[in-house]
């Protein structure tokens, strides 16, 4: 660093890992990037030491483009914080000073595009109660909080667990792609989302989903890793541009609120279920619904089925998505390749009656 003369530094990546030595003056390297007017800095720090503090010259650096800071990094931003050129960040495993110091750190990036958070809240050191995004050229918002909540032995693993102060609290009235999975029980705020074009959603609940219902209403492409306590929620919401939606479902009683949810999806030309995830053994009936979905009638083109396995509300349900879907132009089964019987189910599969005569059937074995 002390040799490098070139005006620009475009690119520095700094990797350590636990077996570096904790008197190293990390600041310093940083400090000359910024010297060198970076444009592109990754630093992750995994020593054994505790969380450090950054140059301030680092948050005031007027070429840096791309940002990625991660663990044994502490974000102490000073109040003369300025990233006038910062399009991507990403806050990996990092240590947060306080609630006050993120939000006016956010506020002084002025063209940031890209957000990408992963936070471990079993971490002491994470002690960000709500954390607040409010910046409004934020086009692509990507939260993951992989906190594992201890539970009893007896008690259910998809029991909201009430974590009471924390929460996620989203203003970005520009953003069009959400991706967020939380386990932890923590409540989700979308306090303006009006754009938003795609989301992924994998949580444990979503106990403000009526204040969201506007901004979530506007996906036009949707992924839901689903619970009884998500799936619920959203098939009460009004989808009326959704095109695409894609369904990993976690228990076997998730037809009934898909139902729901494709009655409010008029629009949906493309469904995916994928059912690689759910560990049940599906062997139960369901009831068909007395009225069916609009989407199926007149919309639907496309529709996939992942990990099938022929259980006999699998088998009702394809039969249903067939039967009553008139403009399918292709359906993709993949069927588990390690059922004894799995030859049988695709004959059963292909002997199906369809809507469509136009549909293009495809049957092959999954080997995930």
């Amino acid at each position: 660093m002390e040799l490098h003369k070139a005006p620009v530094l475009k690119t520095l990546l700094i990797k350590l890992g636990p077996g570096c030595p904790s008197d190293l003056d990390v600041g310093k390297w940083i400090a000359k990037a910024v010297d060198r007017r970076v444009v592109v800095l990754k630093f992750k720090l995994s020593w054994s030491k505790g969380p450090t503090r950054l140059p301030k010259s680092l948050y005031s650096c007027e070429t840096l483009r791309e940002l990625t800071l991660s663990h044994k990094v502490l974000l102490d931003f000073p109040s003369s914080s300025f990233l006038p050129s910062l399009r991507i960040l990403d806050l990996i495993y990092v240590v947060y000073k306080d609630n006050a110091s993120l939000e006016s750190f956010f506020s002084h990036c002025p063209v940031l595009n890209i957000l990408t958070v992963k936070r471990n809240r079993q971490n002491i050191d994470d002690n960000i109660t709500k954390f607040s995004v409010k910046i409004p050229t934020l086009q692509g918002l990507f939260y993951d909080s992989d906190v594992i909540i201890p539970s009893l032995p007896d008690e259910d693993e998809d029991e909201v667990v009430d974590t009471g102060k924390y929460c996620l609290a989203i203003d970005t009235p520009t953003l069009l792609d959400f991706y967020i999975t939380d386990r932890s029980g923590d409540s989700c705020s979308i306090e303006n989302m009006p754009c938003l074009e795609h989301a992924s959603v994998e949580i444990k609940s979503f106990s403000d989903i009526d204040k969201s219902k506007t901004y979530l209403s506007t996906v036009r492409s949707l992924v839901l890793y689903t619970t009884d306590q998500v799936l619920w929620p959203f098939s009460t919401v009004k989808f009326s541009r959704l095109k695409k939606l894609t369904i990993y479902p976690h228990r076997s009683d998730w037809l009934e609120e898909l139902l729901l949810l494709l009655k409010n999806a008029p629009k949906l030309k493309d469904l995916l279920v994928d059912y690689a995830f759910n560990s049940d053994v599906i062997q139960y009936s369901w009831y068909q619904p007395s009225s069916i979905p609009g989407c199926l009638s007149s919309q639907l083109e496309f529709f996939e089925y992942k990990a099938y396995g022929g259980g006999e509300e699998e088998k009702e349900f394809v039969m249903y998505i067939l039967a009553n879907s008139n403009c399918l132009k292709k359906v993709r089964i993949y069927v588990k390749s390690y059922l004894e019987n799995k030859n049988l189910i695709i004959e059963e599969l292909r002997d199906i009656p369809r809507a469509s005569t136009f549909v293009e059937m495809i049957i092959e074995f999954d080997h995930a």
